[in-house]
């Protein structure tokens, strides 16, 4: 699993998400490659167009899949977050490591 913590803002106009649930968007890691994330923090909310520091578990990312993304992941890189084709929000990736 690729365990991340990243500076998110979501973009979206007239729209907040809660952070009472579960929030798994999808994260956009460039060249095609798209992962769902988990979103962990300690706020109740995101609010449009604020910036928040959060944690990304991506359950999905195992061992080939890591060996994909290993070379193109950077502290500081920016990922798009997207609920399917539609992109709502904008993260940055300040650390990150994996875990077999």
């Amino acid at each position: 699993m690729l365990k991340t913590k990243a500076e998110i803002m979501f973009t979206l106009e007239g729209r907040n998400y809660s952070g009472n649930i579960n929030l798994r968007p999808v994260f956009s890691f460039g060249k095609g490659l798209l992962f769902s994330g988990a979103v962990t923090s300690e706020h109740d909310e995101y609010l449009h167009g604020q910036r928040y520091i959060v944690d990304i578990n991506f359950f999905t990312v195992e061992d080939e899949a890591y060996e994909v993304i290993k070379p193109i992941l950077k502290t500081d890189m920016g990922l798009t977050i997207q609920e399917g084709k539609r992109i709502i929000g904008l993260a940055k990736l300040l650390d990150f490591a994996y875990d077999s």
